[in-house]
C-alpha cells in the first residue's frame, strides 16, 4: 500500500541530512546515512491534515485537543499494552529537550547521572551542559548481540547515582530489551533509589520476532521510578515538526518536570499537535509495512556486508532503522575510516560520537530507498576492500 522504495529529491529544503553534505563532510555529492530521519514519505493522512490547517488564514495560539490525548493513550494502549492518562501526560517539542527538562528538575548540579554506552551522543551533551556528573557502564558484546553490565551498573549506582537514563529500543546498537532484562535492571535501581528517564523514540520500530516492553510495564516500582518520553518524529518521519510526549505514573515526579517546563515557557506548536493527533488514528498499517521494509533493508545489508566486505561485520537488529557496523578489523584509525568512507560517496555517522566503545565503527541509517542502499554499499565496498 505505502510505497517505500518511491524516490524524490529532498534537496533544497533545508532538510540536514541532504542539504549540510558540504558544511558537515567537506563534499556536497555523497549518499547521507548519517542523520536520523527516513528518506520516506509521511503518512498521507498528516500531510493533509497539516495541509489543510495551513490552508486556514490564521495561525493563533493553539492548545491539543481531545483527539490528541486520546489517540495517544489508545495508541499505546492497543499495540504497547499499557494505559497513561491525560493527566499523566506534558506536551514538549522533542525528546532531547524532554531529557534536558527531566535532568533539571529530578537531580541537582554534580549529581551522578549513568547510561549504558555506546549511546546516543546527545544524552552526554545535556549531562554536560547541566554540570552533572556523567557515569558510563559499557554494554557487554556477546557476538551479534549487546546486554547490560549489571554487576558493573550496581558498582555505579552504589556509588551514588541519581538517574539513569535508558534508550529502548537502544540507539545506535538496535537491542529491543527483553522483560527480564528490564526486571533486573528495574531490581537495581529499586536498591540504590535511582529514577529513571526512559527515551521511547523508536518503540514503534520494532521487528517481526521482538516485543517492545515499556519500563513503566515491569512492575508497579519501575512505574512509580521512572519518567518516559514517546514521539512519532522517528516512526512517520516528522521530526522537523517538533512534537513529543513526556509520561509518567509518578504525579511527583511528573510536577517537578512540569514545573522546569513551565518556567521556561516552552510548547508544542499547532502543526505538531495535529501531527501527533492525525498519527496515533492513521498510522497503524504504514508502521507495520516500514518495519517490514526496514527490516528486508537490514536483511539485506547485513548479507552484503558479509559476502562483500570481510574487514566489516553487522547484524539485523531488533529494532530502529539503524545499523551499527564494526569496522575495526580494517586497521584504519577511527579518522582513516570516516575518510575513507566520504571519499568513496557515503557519509555514516562515526561510531566514536556514541562513547569510547564506539572506535572503529560506524552507524547508518536503513530508512532508505533499497536502490540508494544498494549504491552505498558499493561505496563502503570500496573504501573497505
Amino acid at each position: 500500500m505505502y510505497q517505500f522504495d518511491k524516490e524524490f529529491d529532498r534537496h533544497g529544503t533545508e532538510v540536514i541530512k541532504w542539504d549540510r553534505m558540504k558544511q558537515d563532510f567537506g563534499k556536497k555529492d555523497l549518499i547521507p546515512l548519517g542523520i536520523a530521519d527516513m528518506d520516506f514519505e509521511t503518512l498521507p493522512e498528516i500531510v493533509s491534515a497539516l495541509k489543510e490547517r495551513a490552508e486556514h488564514p490564521t495561525y493563533g495560539y493553539t492548545y491539543a485537543s481531545e483527539d490528541y490525548y486520546n489517540n495517544f493513550i489508545a495508541w499505546n494502549k492497543k499495540r504497547n499494552g499499557f494505559e497513561v492518562k491525560k493527566e499523566e501526560m506534558i506536551s514538549v517539542p522533542g525528546i532531547v529537550c524532554a531529557n534536558a527538562f527531566i535532568v533539571a528538575a529530578l537531580t541537582e548540579p554534580g549529581d551522578k547521572i549513568l547510561m549504558c554506552t555506546p549511546v546516543y551522543d546527545p544524552f552526554f551533551k545535556v549531562v554536560e551542559q547541566q554540570k552533572r556528573t556523567l557515569v558510563k557502564s559499557s554494554l557487554i558484546r556477546k557476538n551479534d548481540r549487546y546486554e547490560m553490565d549489571y554487576e558493573d551498573l550496581d558498582r555505579k549506582m552504589a556509588d551514588g547515582v541519581k538517574l539513569f537514563v535508558l534508550c529502548n529500543p537502544h540507539n545506535p546498537i538496535g537491542r529491543v530489551w527483553e522483560k527480564e532484562e528490564l526486571e533486573k535492571l528495574n531490581e537495581l535501581c529499586k536498591k540504590h533509589n535511582v529514577l529513571v528517564f526512559s527515551d521511547d523514540i523508536h518503540s514503534d520500530i520494532i521487528f517481526e520476532g521482538h516485543t517492545f516492553v515499556p519500563y513503566i510495564t515491569i512492575s508497579e516500582d519501575a512505574a512509580k521510578r521512572s519518567v518516559c518520553v514517546e514521539a512519532p518524529s522517528k516512526t512517520f518521519n516528522v521530526a522537523g515538526i517538533k512534537t513529543s510526549v513526556i509520561f509518567s505514573k509518578n504525579p511527583q515526579l511528573l510536577t517537578k518536570v512540569n514545573e522546569i517546563i513551565t518556567a521556561f515557557h516552552v510548547g508544542v506548536n499547532l502543526f505538531g499537535f495535529k501531527a501527533l493527533e492525525v498519527a496515533y488514528k492513521y498510522g497503524e498499517a504504514y508502521v507495520d509495512e516500514l518495519c517490514a521494509y526496514l527490516k528486508a533493508n537490514a536483511e539485506y545489508v547485513t548479507k552484503y556486508i558479509e559476502e562483500n566486505i570481510p574487514k566489516a561485520h553487522t547484524y539485523v537488529p531488533d529494532g530502529t532503522y539503524l545499523l551499527w557496523i564494526d569496522c575495526t578489523e580494517s586497521g584504519f584509525s577511527q579518522k582513516e575510516l570516516m575518510q575513507r568512507l566520504v571519499d568513496a560517496g557515503v557519509a555514516p555517522n562515526d561510531g566514536s560520537h556514541y562513547g569510547e566503545e564506539g572506535e572503529g565503527f560506524v552507524r547508518i541509517n536503513i530508512g532508505t530507498q533499497r536502490r540508494r542502499l544498494e549504491e552505498a554499499m558499493e561505496c563502503m565496498k570500496r573504501a573497505l576492500c
